[in-house]
């Protein structure tokens, strides 16, 4: 059994662990992401790699957030944590670790670990959506994960719906919650709650609950005119909230009922892994490059 210590890089913490060749999390944790630089976080995690050395390691697999480029070791475009971008980061870690390294968009190890475990297991193309801060997401097509050519593949929420409106700004958590807490003036509200209110009692918020299902439900449509995929698996903090997969589901159906030309309605599930999906889908990767590199 080959061992692998796996890292997710975010904005605000970066979780570990050490998973197996048959998926199985042996051992993690978590630590504050360094603000300041680079060095800070290669100093943090060296620290933790020690305590990992007794599971004898073949290699190191992360997960990050930007635009990775796994063939050139380099992350593009921007993210939460400035200093990981533009520089051979993917050289930095193997001079650290002394290991084989391997990195992949943090969006793309949360499809893979639904891809190789979770609920796209038995499904040669799926796409995975999900729903935060922002709309992202990944693809697998004939069981190939598409990065594209700038490694930007599965940026969903760039795409527009209303006018110059992007899907981001219509459907994530965070905008939604922001005009629901302007109308209902509840300071503490959040996606959670926010579902779970009575929308016979907020008329407001029972329309501002539509308009986001509408639009939700027409992204969705784009997706699947444009991949035909087997299955949508759909992540986020709300998609755990069961009012809202319920309400989500009803309306995705009313949509597709209203409209005369129409493409097959995709099987939407939900993830069935949340927060150690990253770290999974992370080991994947590092299993399928060494495949090709004979690790």
């Amino acid at each position: 059994m080959k061992n692998i210590a796996v890292f997710d890089l975010g904005g605000s913490s970066v979780k570990y662990g050490i998973i197996n060749s048959l998926g199985e999390l042996l051992f993690k944790g978590s630590f504050a992401t360094p603000k300041d630089s680079f060095e800070s976080l290669l100093i943090k995690m060296s620290k933790v790699f020690e305590s990992m050395k007794k599971f004898n390691p073949i290699g190191v697999s992360i997960s990050s957030p930007g635009a990775v480029n796994s063939l050139t070791g380099i992350i593009g475009g921007i993210s939460a944590i400035p200093y990981i971008h533009n520089f051979q980061i993917k050289k930095a870690f193997e001079d650290v670790f002394n290991l084989p390294v391997e990195i992949e968009n943090d969006g793309n190890c949360s499809a893979l670990a639904e891809f190789w475990l979770g609920n796209g297991k038995n499904f040669k193309s799926m796409i995975s959506l999900v729903l935060g801060s922002g709309v992202g997401g990944a693809v697998i097509q004939n069981e190939k994960l598409i990065n594209g050519k700038t490694y930007q593949s599965g940026e969903f929420g760039y795409m527009l719906l209303e006018g110059n409106k992007t899907w981001s700004s219509l459907c994530s958590t965070v905008s939604l919650v922001k005009k629901a807490q302007e109308i209902t003036e509840i300071e503490d509200l959040d996606g959670v709650k926010l579902f779970n209110l009575c929308t016979s009692k907020n008329p407001e918020i029972g329309t501002l609950l539509n308009n986001y299902y509408l639009n939700l439900s027409k992204g969705i449509y784009n997706l699947q005119c444009a991949f035909d995929s087997d299955t949508i698996i759909v992540s986020g903090g709300i998609s755990s909230n069961p009012i809202f997969f319920q309400n989500f589901l009803k309306n995705l159906d009313n949509f597709y009922n209203s409209l005369e030309d129409k493409v097959e309605k995709p099987f939407i599930q939900k993830a069935l892994f949340e927060n150690d999906s990253n770290l999974i889908g992370a080991a994947y990767n590092f299993i399928e490059k060494s495949k090709k590199h004979r690790v």
